[in-house]
């Protein structure tokens, strides 16, 4: 699967566990070329992309919101920094960072509705 296009993000590893975004945040991930933009949650986020190192540092805009949901950024975002592989499925990616799923994601417009056993 090509990973450019528009990602939406289903869950974030919180203390080693995979869970869903907080009701009513979204977070985006859209790869265009040698370059990722995206929504954190809050902030908007752009850095480099490469197929083999993955990110590279991402710039983030600095607006701030509720507690929770800045937290939550912050997770997603320091993942994204620290995958050091991925593996893709379907429509779905999983990012990997020392073995362990850290952030899951499914390509926009598709759901489990539209797979095919």
């Amino acid at each position: 699967m090509s990973l450019e296009g528009i990602f939406k993000v289903e869950s974030i590893s919180v203390g080693g566990e995979l869970v869903p975004l907080l009701e009513g945040s979204a977070m985006t991930l859209e790869v265009e070329g040698d370059r990722v933009t995206g929504s954190a949650g809050i902030n908007r986020y752009m850095g480099p992309w490469d197929e083999e190192r993955l990110f590279g540092l991402l710039a983030t805009t600095l607006m701030g919101g509720p507690p929770e949901l800045m937290s939550q950024e912050q997770i997603y975002l320091g993942h994204l920094e620290a995958a050091d592989s991925y593996e893709t499925e379907d429509d779905e990616i999983r990012f990997v960072a020392d073995g362990l799923v850290i952030v899951t994601m499914r390509r926009a417009g598709t759901d489990d509705a539209s797979k095919t056993s």
